[in-house]
């Protein structure tokens, strides 16, 4: 069976995707873990936070060099893949991708000047301040790229709709009302605490591995306080992304009920009762193989009247603009590992409670790699459930429903289909996208390694000691500070 267009091209940016915000997640947490480890160094004068704080820094310069070529990569993509959603993109919601640029000035400007000129500011502060430009810059790009995502779910007022779906033409465009469409706030919000998760705990899952390879005491308290960093950041994030998440679904319920419908897998709409299948497949229009939990989907969608309220169902739509069954698996495994994440942090957190030396039992350490895993899994799974949920469309309607024009109904703006590039040379280009990353990726985390072991742990140090003027009795007093940690 051949492949159509439209399935290759979106198969493509997937693909692209998939490589792209993996590098981007990396990228916002080591923007995050150097900005608090140097504020550490500088507080406590302590070499070995200064000493993380540099070698990172070095190896940000590589991720944020990759992720620059990835990202022209990836915008050339766009026009070349879907070249009749970026004509509507181009006249509507370019403001964004413009916004990003100077995003991406202040990542580039401040992270150059914060890594090669290290040793030139008298006010070691003053360095740190400009770390700030980094995570802020880093931070912005991930967040205007996703107002476009946001501004495709809920296009509310940014041009008239119905008159393009009757003519073809755009007309009325209100180029800032992609940063403030309805459902950007929670999808920034979830974003944004996933993707630093994510971050986190590959991260978290390299230190670990260092700390159980490692015989060098001092590279041991390196790692070591790298992982209390991560371990803060990840209890912190896997609260705000239950929280998000939970956000994010009460969202779509009011204004994308036809993704809602798909992603929870109702077949009827119903007021009160409505249960949480658990995994399960639609087989001839029907649900199997699923666990059922009766009311459970109405309590949890509205706590506050003991689960009395409207919860949408796909028999209120026709079948050709459901989403594929697969986007309701693939949510359920994204709940399922957050969960099953929340709960070893819950357990991390009473060992902690209970004075115990967490960074020395090895199954702990064993846990950290295998969460660097499942946190990447969980944000790339949870894009997918995000976009695959949106199918058959890649602009949904203003008002998650039927909007009727000229007597025609319409369940979206335009399909993936009618925004799809049908040019035989995306074959071509598809392939030599699928050789970029297949090369890239793995280079990039093997030279990220290589980094963070380039120099001898002594010379880092002494170079860490010369940095915050430590010598001597002050060096042995911070060597204790920071093995304590």
């Amino acid at each position: 069976m051949a492949i159509s267009y439209p399935v290759w091209d979106s198969a493509m940016f997937a693909y692209t995707i998939t490589a792209h915000i993996m590098l981007v997640a990396i990228t916002l947490a080591m923007a995050l873990l150097i900005t608090i480890s140097e504020y550490i160094a500088l507080k406590h004068k302590n070499r070995y936070y200064e000493a993380l704080a540099h070698k990172l820094s070095i190896a940000l310069v590589i991720n944020f060099s990759v992720g620059t070529a990835s990202g022209v990569f990836m915008a050339v993509e766009l026009f070349l893949f879907w070249p009749v959603f970026m004509r509507v993109v181009g006249a509507v919601a370019m403001m964004s991708f413009f916004a990003e640029v100077f995003a991406f000035l202040i990542e580039s400007i401040t992270l150059m000047v914060y890594v090669y000129f290290w040793n030139n500011f008298k006010n070691r502060w003053n360095h740190w301040f400009v770390s700030w430009g980094v995570l802020i810059g880093t931070g912005a790009s991930a967040w205007l790229i996703t107002n476009v995502n946001a501004w495709m779910n809920t296009p509310t007022g940014s041009f008239n709709i119905p008159y393009f779906l009757k003519t073809g033409n755009i007309i009325d465009v209100n180029p800032l009302k992609v940063f403030y469409e309805p459902s950007t706030g929670s999808q920034l919000f979830h974003m944004f605490m996933a993707m630093y998760f994510a971050g986190a705990m590959i991260l978290l899952a390299y230190f670990a591995y260092k700390y159980l390879k490692s015989n060098n005491e001092d590279e041991k308290i390196i790692d070591r306080a790298a992982m209390s960093i991560l371990s803060v950041v990840g209890i912190v994030d896997i609260i705000l992304i239950g929280i998000s998440g939970s956000i994010e679904l009460s969202t779509l319920l009011a204004l994308e009920p036809l993704k809602y419908a798909s992603l929870e897998m109702n077949l009827t709409p119903v007021s009160y009762g409505a249960p949480e299948h658990i995994f399960g497949v639609l087989i001839n229009g029907k649900m199997a193989y699923y666990i059922n939990l009766p009311l459970a989907q109405s309590l949890l969608a509205y706590p506050l009247t003991l689960g009395h309220g409207y919860i949408p169902g796909l028999s209120s739509y026709p079948s050709s603009v459901w989403a594929p069954s697969i986007v309701h698996v693939a949510l359920d495994l994204m709940v399922g590992l957050g969960v099953l994440m929340g709960l070893f942090w819950l357990i991390f957190l009473i060992l902690k409670a209970l004075k115990r030396n967490v960074y020395d039992m090895k199954w702990i350490l064993y846990s950290f790699m295998a969460l660097g895993f499942m946190g990447m899994f969980t944000m790339e799974d949870g894009w997918y459930t995000a976009e695959v949920g949106r199918v058959p469309f890649i602009i949904l309607s203003p008002t998650g429903g039927p909007l009727t024009v000229a007597g025609k109904t319409y369940y979206g703006v335009m399909t993936i289909a009618q925004a799809a590039s049908y040019s035989p040379a995306v074959w071509y280009i598809g392939i030599v996208v699928i050789l970029f990353y297949a090369i890239l990726l793995p280079l990039t985390f093997y030279f990220n390694a290589k980094v963070l072991k380039l120099s001898k742990i002594e010379d880092d140090l002494r170079d860490a000691e010369n940095d915050l003027g430590i010598t001597g009795g002050n060096a042995n007093a911070t060597a204790k500070k920071a093995g304590m940690r």
